[in-house]
């Protein structure tokens, strides 16, 4: 009776291992892509101002306004997904 109460105690001990493990991993992931999503958040801003500038004028600057648009956009959309619960 002992053999089987160790068993199960080990493999408890298993499983709780690799869940711990996996959620420190997940937490690391959430949080490393969070700074990613907020810095594109304020590399798409940037673009944005580039483009607002008075020396940058036609193609250029929709270009960049475009761009930066479409960047804050994805990095907000980011942020939403993995916040969101």
């Amino acid at each position: 009776m002992a053999d089987t109460e160790d068993a199960s105690d080990a493999a408890f001990r298993r499983i709780v291992r690799e869940e711990v493990s996996r959620a420190v991993l997940t937490a690391a992931s959430t949080v490393v892509w969070t700074l990613l999503s907020v810095l594109g958040v304020l590399v798409g801003l940037q673009s944005v101002q580039v483009a607002l500038q008075p020396t940058v004028t036609g193609a250029a600057a929709a270009g960049f306004g475009a761009g930066g648009v479409a960047v804050v956009a994805s990095s907000a959309y980011l942020l939403y997904v993995l916040h969101a619960e």
